[in-house]
């Protein structure tokens, strides 16, 4: 969130009737690498709760198999 925060500082300083915008490179860097780090982490959840999932169907009897 500090790298977010820095780089809307940079913004809120930049001048209104400029056409360019100039940004720290390392914060966005930062912030760009965080969010792909999150992204990999969401990824790796949703991953992983689709195979528990498919774990979790695969390990119930079939409704057939309750009948008798």
């Amino acid at each position: 969130m500090n790298f977010l925060l820095s780089i809307l500082l940079d913004i809120s300083a930049s001048a209104d009737d400029s056409s360019y915008l100039t940004l720290a490179r390392k914060p966005l860097e930062a912030l760009i690498a965080d969010w792909m780090r999150q992204g990999e982490e969401i990824h790796r959840l949703r991953r992983l709760g689709t195979e528990q999932t498919r774990w979790h169907q695969r390990s119930r009897p079939a409704p057939s198999d309750l009948i008798r």
